[in-house]
């Protein structure tokens, strides 16, 4: 048994006695830890805190500037919101969009991780290359995108011209019932990229024994994806679409670049609204209470899908 010298033993204890103390709740390592707390507690009441306190003191604030002022406070803004055609016509587009975002990037990602992790050479450049459009920004690529769609001489129509298909042109951002759809699909070449990625760590992540078996038991390239590829990403097909209706949610800047809503409001998003609210009609209270409904909006998808994923786990 190794002795040690009183000096060390006492260091020994004294250290002892401090890791108890820290471990402590309540003790004096939390009063020690408040210090290196305070800044981070501060950045994030300044930054977080207080925009949504102020948000919610708008939302049930008069409007005293631009058209349409509000007459009087509380609720006055909600019931403004409710009987306004323009609202319910963003919400249902909203709704609309988060679908077609989801469908569009989060199937085009998962095909296209399929297609990948089946190639034997070649795999890293593909992802590379899918992924670049991820790190481009959605301004950018509703200036990119706005080319493609131009009636005239964009991409799209050029081809069907070259081709012959003159009667299939369109004008892709000013027909009312394509410019949404038009603009997701900007929007999904944007985002495919991120949940490609995810999908083959996921892929990578499947024993590959059971594909083995499932080939023995003469199981087709169907079947081999429907029980073992898809129950083996289901916890990453999960979070591709909490990921994927969180970034619908949050759809701006490529309409703003490249519709700014419009035609006749067939592109009218909840954020876009938002902005036209709060920085054209100077209408702060009904622009406040619009981001409440927003906020709670994305507080019930976000609620509902992690209840439906316990379920199917």
């Amino acid at each position: 048994m190794t002795v040690l010298p009183d000096s060390a033993a006492r260091r020994v204890r004294g250290g002892r006695r401090l890791l108890a103390k820290t471990a402590r709740p309540g003790g004096e390592g939390l009063r020690a830890a408040i210090p290196f707390l305070l800044p981070a507690v501060g950045l994030y009441a300044l930054f977080t805190l207080l925009p949504i306190a102020e948000t919610l003191r708008l939302s049930v604030t008069a409007s005293d500037t631009g058209a349409g002022a509000a007459a009087g406070g509380g609720l006055q803004n909600y019931t403004r919101l409710a009987g306004d055609p323009i609202f319910w016509q963003a919400l249902r587009q909203t709704v609309v969009w988060l679908v077609l975002h989801l469908v569009f990037a989060g199937g085009l990602g998962f095909a296209l991780a399929l297609a990948i992790s089946g190639l034997r050479v070649g795999r890293i450049f593909y992802r590379c290359a899918f992924f670049l459009p991820h790190v481009v920004s959605l301004a950018v690529v509703g200036v990119i995108w706005s080319k493609i769609y131009d009636p005239y001489f964009g991409l799209i129509n050029g081809a069907l011209y070259t081709l012959g298909l003159d009667s299939l042109a369109r004008g892709w951002l000013s027909e009312p019932f394509l410019v949404l759809f038009s603009i997701n699909i900007a929007s999904s070449w944007q985002g495919f990229g991120l949940y490609m990625l995810l999908f083959i760590a996921g892929l990578q992540g499947i024993d590959r024994t059971l594909y083995d078996a499932a080939e023995v038991d003469g199981a087709t390239a169907f079947q081999k994806l429907r029980h073992v590829t898809i129950p083996g990403l289901r916890e990453v097909m999960t979070f591709v679409a909490s990921l994927a209706l969180i970034n619908g949610l949050k759809g701006f800047a490529t309409i703003w670049v490249m519709t700014q809503g419009g035609p006749f409001y067939r592109s009218e998003l909840l954020t876009t609204y938002i902005y036209k609210l709060a920085f054209q009609l100077q209408d702060h209270g009904r622009a406040a209470a619009l981001c409440v409904v927003l906020s709670l909006m994305a507080i019930a998808i976000t609620v509902g899908f992690n209840r439906w994923r316990e379920r199917v786990r």
